[in-house]
């Protein structure tokens, strides 16, 4: 009997180290995508996007390419500071977040995005961003 408790411990424990690892991966992705916009990359921002991405204004994965290089030609100087508001996993391989993106070089331009990514393998991808209002 006293092997139970020392599984249920063991297996409490990893499983935390699982989601702490995954939230560390996913908070990492939104730092290199922040500094991949402020090098002012499309290509580097599009790494950490999935294939498969969509969202509720019709952009898939290549016409989110075309937006970002058209956006970043109306701003030459790219100045963001990124605030996630909330990241959650509801199941194994998915996350959700409320993001707040300002871009301190254009008369402080803010966004509210709701973000879902799943995991690849050891790495996650963007498969979905929404404006909130």
């Amino acid at each position: 009997m006293k092997f139970l408790p020392a599984l249920i411990l063991a297996t409490t424990l990893t499983a935390c180290g699982a989601r702490s690892s995954d939230e560390e991966r996913v908070r990492e992705l939104f730092a290199n995508a922040e500094e991949a916009a402020e090098a002012r990359d499309a290509s580097d921002v599009l790494e950490f996007v999935a294939d498969e991405y969509s969202d509720t204004q019709g952009l898939d994965k290549t016409s989110l390419g075309n937006f970002l290089r058209g956006w970043f030609l109306a701003h030459p100087r790219v100045e963001l500071t990124v605030v996630v508001e909330s990241l959650e996993f509801p199941v194994d391989g998915l996350a959700q977040a409320n993001i707040t993106v300002g871009n301190l070089a254009s008369d402080i331009e803010v966004e509210r995005i709701r973000v879902e990514l799943r995991r690849d393998g050891e790495d996650w991808r963007v498969v979905r961003a929404d404006r909130r209002r």
